[in-house]
């Protein structure tokens, strides 16, 4: 399903972010959430910058992936196709927390027009998103749940590999940022698109990593509020799973049974029950 269906405009390739070496800027990583970082280095070529992240680390971000800050002025321009052009079905709006200007078609749901204050797609996500899952809960739940309605690209659009874990223009999720199928994401049944933890909200305990035991089906895909089911598990899959998990967590291949594998194994029970039902996330009273 592609975003245009859910009445998106159609996407237009990522322009070049206002970043130079030095400058701070917020990055999407493959978890779905937002580092501070610096700019190290633009690279116009591959369409990103090295940016270094608070722990000293240096990682290749591609611009879609990279949020600079807001550049003061009197005479907004959109921060999506840089026009200042506006009409009264098409105005510029800010958002009230990056305060970034928005033509309302270019952002993805079109936003709101008139003086009330709002949040750009990024900002909702960024205070929306958390490790475990995303908020269920409150104003900003509500907002992202409405937000999730449509992707902010085209889904047919992405080229991706035989088994379908990746695709080469590194975009994932309702973010659209970078991801790794592996960590901590779950695939849609229907759309087949891999989605971070921290940007569902239908889970109610934490993802392992590598677990693919789960029915799942997306917010654009149900028109509404996502659908996750756990799959019955056999105990060499329970084995399998918390081996894997271990090893990713820990960069190690052995472990010692009854001080390592049993007490994780017990700690995280309920997260891996042999059976279980279907649960309906974004309760947003």
């Amino acid at each position: 399903m592609e975003a245009a269906e859910g009445g998106a405009p159609p996407p237009s390739p990522p322009r070049p972010p206002q970043v130079g070496e030095g400058q701070d800027v917020l990055a999407r990583w493959t978890d779905g959430l937002l580092y501070l970082g610096v700019v190290k280095k633009v690279d116009a070529p591959r369409r990103g910058c090295l940016i270094q992240f608070e722990d000293n680390s240096q990682f290749f971000v591609l611009w879609k992936d990279i949020s600079p800050a807001a550049v003061p002025g009197d005479d907004p321009s959109c921060c999506v196709c840089a026009g200042n052009s506006r009409n009264p079905e098409n105005s510029l709006v800010r958002c009230g927390k990056c305060g970034h200007a928005y033509h309302q078609r270019c952002h993805v749901p079109p936003a709101p027009g008139g003086a009330a204050p709002w949040s750009c797609r990024r900002c909702v996500f960024a205070v929306a998103t958390k490790r475990g899952g995303a908020l269920r809960r409150g104003p900003q739940a509500r907002a992202m749940l409405r937000m999730k309605s449509v992707l902010p690209y085209a889904l047919a659009a992405l080229d991706w590999d035989p088994p379908h874990l990746h695709n080469l223009q590194h975009c994932y999720c309702y973010c659209g940022g970078p991801g790794h199928w592996n960590l901590k994401m779950l695939q849609c049944r229907r759309c087949r698109q891999w989605f971070h933890e921290a940007c569902t909200q239908c889970l109610t305990r934490p993802l392992l990593y590598g677990d693919r035991f789960y029915v799942f089906e997306c917010s654009v895909c149900r028109g509404g509020a996502e659908s996750v089911r756990r799959l019955p598990l056999r105990w060499v899959d329970v084995a399998h799973l918390l081996l894997y998990h271990l090893s990713v967590c820990c960069k190690r291949k052995y472990f010692d049974l009854e001080r390592e594998i049993l007490p994780f194994a017990n700690s995280n029970w309920g997260a891996a029950p042999r059976h279980g039902g279907e649960q309906n996330g974004a309760k947003t009273r």
